[in-house]
């Protein structure tokens, strides 16, 4: 089975949606030959409670602490960073902008699950079964912002809208297309994500991700790929069957990177 010898998309259990105590989830990957593991939990954000999703803000510090503990504890084995997966918010920018300049993270990767611009306690994409169209529109238009704005790393399953649809259509193809032109200018990676697939079936009979008529479309721009085992399990780093990316990336010879690493973001985007 091919495997990856980085992993940036790695959760804690602090999310209440993962399990596993921190120090598995970097042993699991060192038996696994991964070179370079970053932690990437959903991000904490200020005012916002949303329980079984993402820790509360008052995690933050026990998260960070916890990471860089571990980055000096296994140094001469693995290199560790630790970073978020976040929602591009208006309203937060400035809030990721501190934590990438104070260097109590390394990184941010885009995972576009919320709308917290209108409300507090927006849904999830998944559960959005009305107004899809003003919420596509809405979401492109954040990974667009989220490009722009230089502060990701990588955009991690950015077919996360098809989870709305039953099938593909005009509206699916007209936003693949608009994200990776843009990803191809602003030469920031894709993710391939398995998880959704492997681990969260989706009863309802929708699209679900990674989905392959995306993915066709990704390979007519000139754009890198990298794959997401976003483990929610330490094991999930070890065990995970990831064909289907390798798959896609064979399928419609995709420029996967294999040696991916966190560049550091420019001092000019912080201020």
């Amino acid at each position: 089975m091919k495997r990856v010898t980085y992993c940036f998309h790695t959760h804690t259990k602090r999310c209440g949606h993962a399990i596993g105590d921190d120090e598995e989830y970097v042993k699991y990957a060192i038996k696994a030959g991964i070179k370079r593991l970053g932690f990437s939990d959903h991000v904490m954000l200020p005012g916002i409670i949303q329980d079984g999703s993402r820790a509360r803000f008052e995690m933050l510090d026990d998260y960070v602490n916890s990471i860089s503990s571990l980055r000096e504890q296994y140094k001469d084995k693995i290199q560790i960073k630790v970073g978020f997966e976040a929602e591009y918010c208006y309203r937060f920018v400035n809030y990721y902008k501190t934590l990438l300049a104070t260097k109590k993270i390394d990184y941010l990767i885009l995972g576009q699950h919320f709308d917290f611009d209108h409300t507090d306690t927006p849904r999830y994409i998944k559960f959005v079964k009305d107004n899809k169209s003003e919420m596509l529109e809405s979401y492109v238009q954040h990974v667009l912002d989220a490009i722009d704005s230089g502060l990701f790393t990588y955009i991690a399953h950015p077919d996360l809208y098809v989870l709305m649809y039953k099938d593909w259509n005009e509206e699916c193809e007209k936003a693949a297309h608009i994200i990776c032109e843009a990803a191809s200018k602003a030469k920031i990676p894709l993710e391939i994500n398995t998880q959704m697939l492997l681990h969260w079936p989706n009863e309802d009979n929708m699209l679900c991700y990674p989905c392959d008529q995306f993915w066709k479309v990704a390979s007519q721009y000139d754009l890198d790929v990298v794959i997401g085992i976003d483990a929610h399990i330490p094991s999930e780093l070890q065990e995970d069957d990831i064909s289907i990316a390798w798959d896609l990336i064979d399928k419609y010879n995709l420029r996967f990177i294999k040696n991916f690493k966190i560049q550091p973001i420019k001092k000019s985007l912080l201020k």
